[in-house]
């Protein structure tokens, strides 16, 4: 199939990739270009208030087959040269910002699912070094694999290299291991949507992912071609935004140090303060992928005296019935939301407004703690001689699984499944710090979740009574989703849910989620997606059996 790119598989191309004048030297390792980098890397272009900019990327219609490597190389943040653990894969033109690779692959349920093969080699180490990947090892920062969150597929592997792997993240890649043969055998009906994928190795995920070490992966359908036919939002109207918070340092309290300076937390697509420039009139698909670990993201468009509305129509990539309308979205780490946004006319062009992280209440924020406003990009809406677009109705919106329990009747149906429990909870330990549980325990010595192909579970999901703070918790879910209900009634799926430190403190205040176990045995992990407290113990596995 043609590869929509600038360059084609099974072809080497050694371009401008970092926007550097000139590389020490290139060699080969595992039929991967490797680039030894200077000091001399250009970081013009990457200031504040640049145009925002895609993430490098690959579409394909059907098969994507490609080569990613893991690498401590230079890359600009804010105009300044920050060496950083990043994804490198040069057949998407992987430039000089820390944003991984945004993969592209088309769905239609008439035809056979696709592809995406990617063959993984960790480079950010001495491949002649014997290295210790262990969960508390000193080595294990240089260790690696990789997790496609939010992909309905396959969760087999092995610890074993040479084994194809899919969502497996058991694996332990270091520096001296082979390069790793991922392939993941999407089916022809899942769902199209927004999801990502970032490194996963249990001991080395936060900081692997803080340096930028995430990308997208996208899945495109029925209901992209009926955007782009009937509505006209496809090309430059339908934008991928990877939201981080970059970080390398931590303050005296353990807070992280963003990269980008001052009170800017939250890059875009590797982009401090980026410009979006459009036109008065248009809409826009903003697809919002929350790849960040340290904050939550109360989204807000203001400015010129006014908020712009958010059309929401699918979270965590899965399209809902419907829209819901909001002037603010919140994301937390792991968090999609994919929105459309019509930009009004303004009294004197170009106009300015503002996508923002509002303030946010202690009670639905990461912490447990008031998070402040802080900008995110500008906005620059220019003058347009077009009439203008047309909001697509909201029924043309909806939800592509069928739900385990019909919302009229969805705690009557709940109640009657059989019960999971999972409680997350800081414990305050003996070396004044604490330890971060799942149902009391630290992976690896948590319980393991056995489970049913084909069946279904009610999940109650609450912070534990043990936990002092008022921190909160997203629990995410490998493989298969949850349908979720709220307090009007509708329901939706999702994979990723704060759980709050104050608001679902002790069983009495637990979440109901209920998950559906098809197509696919295997094991994997359910975890906090506060990264760092998923890399110190709260994990726990999960076997599907036949």
């Amino acid at each position: 199939m043609p590869i929509k790119s600038s360059v084609y598989l099974n072809t080497v191309v050694i371009t401008s990739l970092f926007l550097i004048s000139a590389c020490s030297s290139i060699t080969m390792t595992d039929n991967l270009v490797v680039t030894s980098l200077t000091n001399n890397l250009d970081c013009s272009g990457t200031e504040l208030y640049q145009e925002l900019r895609e993430p490098p990327t690959i579409h394909a219609d059907k098969i994507i087959s490609t080569q990613l490597s893991a690498r401590s190389v230079n890359k600009c943040v804010n105009g300044r040269v920050i060496k950083l653990q990043s994804y490198i894969d040069t057949q998407a033109q992987t430039d000089n910002r820390p944003v991984g690779p945004a993969y592209i692959l088309d769905v239609d349920a008439e035809q056979p699912g696709p592809v995406l093969r990617i063959r993984l080699s960790n480079q950010l180490g001495d491949s002649n070094k014997k290295y210790d990947c262990g969960h508390h090892s000193d080595d294990v920062a240089l260790c690696t694999n990789l997790h496609t969150h939010g992909f309905h597929v396959s969760p087999k592997g092995s610890i074993d290299p040479s084994v194809v792997q899919s969502d497996f993240v058991f694996i332990a890649i270091s520096p001296a291991t082979q390069a790793v043969q991922y392939q993941f055998d999407i089916p022809n009906y899942h769902a199209p949507g927004t999801h990502w994928l970032h490194a996963h190795l249990h001991g080395s995920t936060a900081p692997q992912v803080k340096n930028g070490m995430a990308g997208a992966l996208i899945l495109k359908g029925e209901l992209d071609r009926k955007l782009a036919a009937d509505y006209s939002i496809s090309g430059s109207k339908d934008k991928i935004m990877i939201l981080t918070q970059m970080s390398t340092k931590t303050d005296s309290d353990g807070n992280p140090i963003p990269l980008c300076g001052g009170d800017i937390a939250t890059s875009i697509n590797g982009q401090c303060l980026p410009t979006i420039t459009v036109n008065a009139g248009d809409i826009h698909r903003w697809r919002f992928i929350h790849a960040g670990i340290s904050a939550s993201i109360k989204l807000t468009v203001e400015g010129n005296s006014s908020q712009i509305q958010l059309h929401e129509f699918a979270r965590d990539g899965i399209t809902m019935n419907g829209t819901q309308i909001q002037p603010n979205i919140m994301l937390q780490p792991g968090y999609r939301s994919d929105v459309l946004l019509q930009f009004p006319p303004c009294n004197q062009y170009p106009c300015e407004y503002y996508l923002v992280d509002d303030q946010s209440a202690a009670a639905v924020s990461l912490m447990g703690k008031t998070e402040f406003y802080s900008k995110i990009a500008k906005i620059i809406v220019q003058a347009n001689n077009n009439p203008a677009m047309q909001m697509p109705p909201t029924t043309l919106f909806t939800n592509p699984y069928p739900f385990i329990c019909n919302p009229a009747d969805f705690q009557n149906c709940s109640e009657k499944l059989a019960k999971e429990k999972v409680w997350f909870a800081n414990i305050p330990n003996s070396n004044n710090g604490t330890d971060k549980t799942v149902n009391d325990g630290t992976y690896p010595d948590t319980p393991t979740k056995q489970l049913t192909l084909n069946d279904s579970n009610t999940w109650k999901l609450w912070v534990g009574d043990k936990q002092e703070s008022d921190v909160s918790h997203p629990f995410h879910i490998h493989v298969n989703p949850f349908q979720l209900i709220d307090d009007k009634g509708f329901s939706y799926w999702k994979d990723t849910l704060l759980v709050s430190g104050s608001n679902n403190k002790g069983e009495a205040n637990a979440i109901t989620a209920l998950s559906r176990y098809d197509n696919f045995d295997g094991e994997f992990v359910l975890h906090c997606h506060n990264l760092t407290h998923e890399d110190q113990g709260m994990m726990m596995k999960v076997i599907i059996n036949q």
